[in-house]
């Protein structure tokens, strides 16, 4: 479980993920050890992965979210063998009319065919309802905690 030190490190982190541990350490109140420490934890346990952003449309590429429904298999493990496809970078079990949810981008269109032909051949897909992505207007997963329950910004908390 990450404590609200944890929440705090996380949402400026979200801002800036390149932001130097002895800033965040001054402006969280604890040592540049502890923060080290914590940003290490939370790397390890899955919580958080630090990476560059970009808009994949500016750079020309294809863009979509896919939503999966499943059958004859469960929708991890069908999930657990879409995870290894190159141009898919978000995998996440759903609950509603679909069972599975995917974000993937393509550099061109004929690399979008090949790789909608390859899930559909995939074990267990029943159904793809493909969205393509036409303009980004909001990039949420920069974001961290803001706007949550959790957040260290809630008016309510």
């Amino acid at each position: 479980m990450i404590d609200d030190l944890d929440r705090r490190l996380i949402e400026l982190l979200a801002r800036d993920g390149r932001r130097p541990f002895a800033s965040l350490a001054e402006e969280l109140g604890v040592s540049q050890s502890t923060v080290r420490a914590r940003v290490a934890k939370l790397q390890e346990d899955d919580v958080v992965m630090i990476v560059a952003l970009c808009n994949a449309l500016l750079l020309g590429h294809q863009v979509v979210r896919l939503l999966l429904s499943v059958r004859n298999l469960t929708p991890r493990s069908v999930a657990d063998g879409l995870v290894g496809i190159n141009q898919i970078n978000h995998v996440a079990l759903v609950a509603g009319s679909h069972d599975l949810y995917l974000e993937a981008t393509c550099r061109d269109q004929p690399q979008l065919i090949a790789l909608l032909d390859e899930i559909r051949r995939h074990p267990g897909v029943a159904a793809i309802q493909p969205i393509i992505v036409t303009s980004l207007a909001k990039d949420y997963s920069g974001g961290g905690l803001r706007g949550t329950a959790q957040s260290i910004s809630d008016p309510n908390r």
